[in-house]
């Protein structure tokens, strides 16, 4: 390695390491948890972009802690709910918990907690905006949740879980929020105030074969009203038409999307 890029391999470790410090402090005053091997979460904020370059100065990337906080999010949550809610069947539960994981709110998550910041990310993912691209966010949190299992085990993990997650289970709205999914709900506002049904169009795919995000572009006729990405199509569908029903529920002119400029939504 040339000292200019040992200097740039240091000047970036340093920044990281000061950055992960701030979130094991935000985890510390929020949640009152305190990290007993401070290198898993220095693993869970380190994306594999990074750990290629610079392998020297990497414990690892953060793959398979994502692949554990998946199921550590999803148990927790799960148990939660159940919890909460405890007349709601099977299907309304499992509705429940999707609108409350998807890739979207995941990410909002993510940087609440400032991880946007945090994750340590090769130069190339840094210079193509790494940092702010919802899959390496919701992923950055899902690592979050596997390190909180391995060092804290499942109570640990799972007490944070329900306090980060808190106030958006607070917020639901049981009488509205689950009548179907997002897109059956949408075709139902629409065939009812306008007897029209939205399309749904692949706009492109990005990455490889097994790891691709779909980008779907929302249509009533020719014009574009929402875009939506996800891990699927099916997901990218399903976030395209959340978004079409929040602007029509916030904005002034109802479900008039005649109002809307076109890819506004």
């Amino acid at each position: 390695m040339d000292c200019t890029k040992l200097t740039h391999s240091l000047i970036a470790d340093t920044t990281a390491r000061t950055m992960e410090m701030k979130l094991a402090e935000l985890l510390r005053a929020r949640f009152g948890y305190t990290f007993i091997k401070p290198e898993l979460l220095e693993q869970a904020m380190t994306h594999k972009s990074y750990h290629h370059e610079i392998r020297e100065k990497s414990r690892g990337d953060n793959e398979r802690f994502e692949l554990l906080g998946d199921a550590v999010l999803d148990l927790a949550l799960t148990a939660d709910l159940m919890d909460r809610f405890p007349d709601q069947t099977e299907g309304e539960l499992s509705k429940m918990r999707a609108s409350l994981v998807n890739e979207a709110v995941l990410a909002e998550i993510a940087k609440e907690l400032t991880i946007d910041h945090e994750l340590r990310l090769g130069k190339g993912e840094r210079q193509t905006g790494g940092a702010s691209k919802p899959r390496l966010l919701a992923c950055g949190l899902e690592a979050l949740f596997g390190a909180l299992f391995l060092d804290g085990q499942y109570a640990a993990a799972a007490d944070c879980i329900r306090e980060i997650f808190k106030s958006r289970v607070d917020q639901l709205d049981l009488t509205t929020h689950f009548r179907g999914d997002y897109k059956t709900r949408l075709q139902e506002r629409l065939q009812m105030s306008q007897r029209r049904t939205p399309c749904y169009e692949i706009e492109k795919e990005e990455g490889p074969d097994h790891d691709k995000t779909f980008h779907v572009l929302l249509r009533l006729g020719p014009d574009v009203f929402a875009r939506g990405s996800g891990r699927s199509k099916k997901q990218a569908e399903q976030e395209a038409a959340r978004l079409a029903l929040l602007a029509l529920e916030n904005g002034p002119n109802g479900d008039d999307l005649a109002g809307y400029a076109q890819g506004e939504l």
